[in-house]
This record gives structure tokens, C-alpha cells and sequence, in this order.
């Protein structure tokens, strides 16, 4: 009989050879290991003396072989537990990177990593201007993301696919942190159309932010005056012209720079619908957040931007900047600004030289709640 076994790295071989020969009277028994040494008993009493022995060193070969088998078969499935272990491990490792929450918000957004925050503004409202603002005065102007889409159609079918909770915010805020770890800031616009309103992730996504404290989820409010946001639709609807300019780029600013717009001339009716629809519905995501407790601070396009002919307001830059808790939020300069501020202005300087039929909207606003919203003097768009 032959034995061997092959375990792991090593190799256990155990040969040996035993013939018995029953032939009565006679009987011997023969083993020959490999020592090469053979033992011989013949006859009667004298084989059932070299027997016994033979057995139990049989019997003891095999509790050794036995015991090494389960000894090593033991010792690698140790290791091959410990392996998988360790790669158990790592796949948790890298799909909690890839896939940053499952079940909670907080297992993903760094509290010691950038500020996460949204800046909320209709369509047309100036939001590219001063995202590039805040993020280059707060040390890294991070990429400008309409994240829930750039018009009512997009939102309505974003948030479609998006189920009834809040992973689409939490989720995206973690990825951005994560790849902008050396920025002040990370977020994305929202553009506040109708499915902030019935969604049903939209709601989910709105509770997050006015619940969760560490860390709090910012939003900066902006609006703009509704006549300005007429203006531009309507000039981006009429004219093929960049939706912001480079500081230095003349050409974009010859294209950009549209005067004598005609804003629904004989329609008067028309335009003061759509600037009380459009001021309904900025009431109404006011309402909103104020109703939710969403942590935030209003501000205007104007004020940052132009005040009397002057340029921003410093004190209204500077209100920004201590909510978000990153950037200038005291002491800004006017030439801080002015660097900070990448994109040109593409409007006239003032709707009497903007618009061809001015009169006739400056009569049809007397008298109205938007009256004050015309003016004379610029205001940068």
C-alpha cells in the first residue's frame, strides 16, 4: 500500500510495502520501509510476535498522517479566512467611497471638509456671476452645476428618477467634497422650479437641509430685479449671445452688449403678468424656506453688483461670506472684489438705453407695485 499526501506548500509521503503470505503452517509477514531495512517472522508464534508490532505501528503512521492532514487543513483555512477577510474589507472600503451612503446622511459629508452649500435663484438671475464670485474669494472656484436641472422640464424629469428620499443631495455634496478637497466651498445651483414644491425627493432633499447640523448644509438665496430677468430671457431668446463674458473678451461683449431691446411692445398686459407670476412664485420659495427652517440668507442680485452706479455693496458681500463661514465675512476690499468678479457686464448702462419701447413700460409700471423695478442708471447683468 502506498500513500502520499500533498498539502499547501508541503509534501507528506509515506511509503510502505507489506505482503502477507498465509500459507499454514506458515506464515510471514514482510516490511520493507524506505530505510531499507527488512524484517522477517516465519512460523506460528513467531509471525504473531512480528505482527502485533507491525499493526500498531500501522495504526500509529496513520494517526500522524490523520493529524497532519487536519492540522494543516486547519491552518489553511485560517489563512484563506484571514484573506478573505482582508478582502472583505477593502471592497467595504471602496464601495463606501464609491457609493458614500446607504443608510443615514451623516455617513458620507466630512463636517472638517469643505462647506457644503446651495445657491437658489430663478433662471436668468445672475447665478453664474456670483458663484464664481464666492468660490474665488473663498479660496477655489469650483465647477457651476444646475444640478436639478435649468428649466422646469429638466427639474420635472431630474427628480423623476430620484425616488422618495435624500440621496441625490447628500450623495452628490459627498462626491464634490471629496474631489474639491481643497476648496472653501462645494454645492451646486438649484434652480427653483415648480418640483421643489410636489416632488417627492425634492422634499426629502429640503428637509435634509434644515435638519442636519453636522455639517449644516447652507443656502444662499438670490434674487433679482424681475424686470432684469424679463430683460435677459428675452434677449436669450431673441439673440445667439453667451450667457456670461470674460473680463478681456471683446468680442463676447460686442455680441453681448444688445441695446434697444424690444420687450413686448403693445403688450403691456403681457409683461405685467409675467412680473407678478414671476414675484408669486419668489414669495412662495421664500415661504418655503422660512416654513421649513432652511438655514440661509437673502440676498439681491442688485445690491451685489450695483448700488447707485457705485459697483457691489461691500457690507452685502461681506453678509455672505460670515453665514457660509468661508471667504472675506469682514473687511473686504472694493479691489478684493473687483478681482474676485471674472465675468463682464453685457447690459447698457441703464433701461432707458436698453429697451427701444422704454416709455411705453415705464407708463404701463406707473402707478403698479413694480414700478420701482425701472430705472435709469446701470445695473449690471
Amino acid at each position: 500500500m502506498s500513500y502520499t499526501y500533498g498539502i499547501s506548500s508541503r509534501r507528506l509521503e509515506v511509503a510502505s510495502s507489506i505482503r502477507y503470505y498465509s500459507l499454514p503452517p506458515l506464515l510471514e509477514v514482510h516490511m520493507r520501509f524506505r530505510g531499507g531495512k527488512s524484517f522477517a517472522a516465519g512460523g506460528g508464534s513467531m509471525a504473531r510476535a512480528w505482527l502485533l508490532p507491525a499493526i500498531l505501528s500501522l495504526l500509529f503512521v496513520a494517526g500522524m498522517i490523520v493529524s497532519t492532514v487536519d492540522v494543516d487543513h486547519f491552518s489553511n483555512a485560517t489563512d484563506q479566512h484571514k484573506q478573505q477577510e482582508e478582502v472583505i474589507a477593502e471592497t467595504d472600503l471602496q464601495q463606501h467611497l464609491d457609493q458614500p451612503i446607504e443608510e443615514t446622511p451623516t455617513t458620507c459629508l466630512d463636517p472638517s471638509g469643505p462647506q457644503p452649500y446651495i445657491l437658489m435663484s430663478l433662471g436668468r438671475s445672475g447665478s453664474g456671476s456670483t458663484w464664481q464670485v464666492i468660490g474665488n474669494l473663498s479660496g477655489m472656484e469650483t465647477p457651476s452645476d444646475e444640478y436639478t436641472g435649468g428649466s422646469t422640464k429638466k427639474s420635472i424629469k431630474f427628480f423623476e428618477g430620484k425616488g422618495h428620499d435624500d440621496k441625490w443631495l447628500v450623495q452628490y455634496l459627498c462626491r464634490k467634497q471629496r474631489k474639491y478637497r481643497d476648496a472653501g466651498l462645494v454645492g451646486f445651483k438649484w434652480k427653483p422650479y415648480e418640483p421643489i414644491f410636489n416632488a417627492p425627493a425634492a422634499h426629502a432633499g429640503i428637509n435634509t437641509i434644515a435638519t442636519l447640523k453636522d455639517p449644516t448644509i447652507k443656502v444662499v438665496r438670490l434674487r433679482r430685479n424681475l424686470l432684469d430677468v424679463q430683460i435677459s430671457r428675452r434677449k436669450h431668446t431673441l439673440y445667439t449671445t453667451k450667457a456670461h463674458c470674460m473680463k478681456g473678451d471683446s468680442k463676447c461683449l460686442q455680441d453681448g452688449l444688445i441695446t434697444s431691446l424690444d420687450l413686448y411692445t403693445g403688450e403691456m398686459d403681457t409683461l405685467y403678468k409675467h412680473l407678478e407670476s414671476l414675484h408669486a412664485y419668489e414669495d412662495r420659495v421664500d415661504k418655503l424656506l422660512h416654513e421649513k427652517n432652511v438655514p440661509h440668507v437673502q440676498v439681491t442680485y442688485d445690491r451685489l453688483y450695483n448700488v447707485d452706479g457705485k459697483g457691489g455693496d461691500i457690507e452685502e458681500w461681506e453678509k455672505v461670506f460670515s453665514f457660509l463661514g468661508v471667504g472675506p465675512a469682514s473687511n473686504l476690499t472694493r479691489e478684493q472684489l473687483e478681482r474676485g468678479m471674472k465675468h463682464a457686464a453685457t447690459h447698457p448702462p441703464g433701461h432707458n438705453m436698453t429697451l427701444a419701447n422704454y416709455d411705453e413700460v415705464a407708463g404701463a409700471l406707473e402707478g403698479t407695485e413694480f414700478e420701482n423695478l425701472l430705472h435709469r442708471r446701470h445695473r449690471r447683468v
